[in-house]
C-alpha cells in the first residue's frame, strides 16, 4: 500500500510542474498570454487539461489543479481537480483543450468549494481580454471568471454544454496525506504552499 501512496505522489509531484509549464508557455505567447493586470487582480486561478471525444453526444474530462491568494496576495497550496461535462447536439472529432481560468471574485472562488456549480450555468464566464484596449472595457469585479484557452484538434458542431468542476478528493488525500476539502487547502490554512 506504501508503494502505491509513494507512486501516486510522484505523479502528483510530476503534474503540477508540468501544469505549471504549460502556463508559463502560455504567458510566453503574447497571443494566449493572461495579461499581468488580469493576474494581479484575480484572486484564484486553474489551469485544466481536458480531453473531449465523441459523436452526436460528447463526454470529456479532464485534471488540473486550483490556487487562490492568501489574505497577504501571496499563492497558497495546490488543490487537485478533475472536470466532468457532457454535451449533446450535432458534433464529431476529439479535441484538447488546455484552459486557464482567472477566477476574479468570491463567485469565482465559489466553483471550488461548491461542486454543484457549473462553469457558465451557476457561474457566468467570459473569454478573458487578450490586450490592453480589451481591458479598458471589461469589469473584472463583475466578472467572476475569465477564460483563457488553448484549444487543439477537430470539435464540429454546435453543442449546449453544462460541466463542473470537481475536487479530485483521491488525489489531493495522496498529495497532503490527509483527507482534506478544497476549502481546507484552499482558504482554511490546513497545509502549506509547497
Amino acid at each position: 500500500v506504501l508503494t502505491t501512496v509513494a507512486a501516486s505522489k510522484n505523479q502528483l509531484d510530476a503534474r503540477v510542474p508540468d501544469l505549471s509549464d504549460y502556463f508559463a508557455s502560455v504567458q510566453n505567447d503574447p497571443s494566449k498570454a493572461v495579461p499581468a493586470e488580469i493576474l494581479s487582480k484575480a484572486q484564484g486561478l486553474v489551469i485544466m487539461r481536458n480531453y473531449k471525444a465523441g459523436f452526436i453526444v460528447g463526454v470529456s474530462g479532464g485534471r488540473g489543479v486550483a490556487i487562490v491568494k492568501n489574505q497577504a496576495g501571496s499563492w497558497g497550496p495546490v488543490s487537485f481537480l478533475k472536470a466532468g461535462e457532457e454535451s449533446f447536439g450535432f458534433q464529431a472529432g476529439a479535441q484538447r483543450s488546455d484552459m486557464i481560468l482567472a477566477l476574479m471574485n468570491k463567485d469565482g472562488i465559489s466553483l471550488l468549494t461548491n461542486p454543484n456549480l457549473k462553469l457558465g450555468v451557476d457561474v457566468r464566464a467570459t473569454a478573458g481580454p487578450k490586450s490592453v484596449g480589451d481591458q479598458a472595457n471589461l469589469k473584472t469585479d463583475d466578472t467572476p471568471v475569465l477564460v483563457y484557452g488553448d484549444t487543439r484538434g477537430l470539435f464540429g458542431g454546435a453543442a449546449i454544454e453544462g460541466g463542473g468542476l470537481f475536487p479530485d478528493e483521491s488525489d489531493n488525500t495522496d498529495y497532503y496525506g490527509q483527507k482534506l476539502s478544497p476549502s481546507d487547502i484552499l482558504i482554511g490554512g490546513k497545509v502549506e504552499a509547497t
